[in-house]
């Protein structure tokens, strides 16, 4: 496939945004993907296709995430104490090898994580159809949790109001389990 930019060279990048419901790839070459991404891409052989070099250059941070240290270049060899794996390993399979490895290696998986992703907490999917109860759930729980402050100001109108926009919501949560 032919760069979607420039037109001229072969496309080695996919580019892609999704948002929500919303997917769209841009394939360019290499040198296009350079001037839209910047540094962000600058470690990566694009002309290669060698997955496994651009997996360990991906697992390997350099420079402000390693405080200018190449992180498996480390004195210390860490390995888990469960499965035996040591951060290498990983470095070379892009697998860890058991659930505790993400305690043994978060130092070093943190940094990648942020890189990757811009953070490191896991915080999941909603599905669509739940996504509106969960929603109404934690509204109802922060209307009561308001309430009780107002009770224990003593502001008893305003806890009122507060019950009665409760009742509401509880009737909107029950509509929407009924759907």
């Amino acid at each position: 496939m032919i760069c979607q930019i420039c037109k001229k060279n072969e496309a080695t990048v996919i580019i892609i945004k999704d948002m929500e419901s919303n997917r769209k790839e841009l394939y360019v070459c290499s040198h296009c993907a350079h001037h839209l991404l910047g540094s962000a891409v600058s470690s990566f052989s694009f002309s290669q296709y060698n997955i496994n070099e651009i997996l360990e250059n991906l697992l390997n941070p350099v420079g402000k995430y390693g405080q200018g240290k190449n992180i498996t270049g480390l004195n210390e060899r860490l390995k888990c104490s469960d499965c035996g794996m040591d951060y290498q390993e990983f470095t070379q399979s892009g697998k860890l090898g058991c659930r505790h490895c993400y305690e043994y290696f978060r130092e070093r998986l943190k940094p990648l994580l942020d890189n990757l992703h811009g953070h490191s907490k896991h915080t999941g999917k909603v599905p669509l159809n739940i996504k509106e109860k969960c929603n109404r759930m934690k509204r109802i729980k922060e209307i009561k949790d308001e309430m009780e402050e107002s009770i224990r100001k003593e502001e008893y109108e305003k806890a009122a109001e507060l019950r009665d926009m409760i009742i509401k919501e509880e009737k909107r949560l029950k509509k929407v389990n009924n759907e």
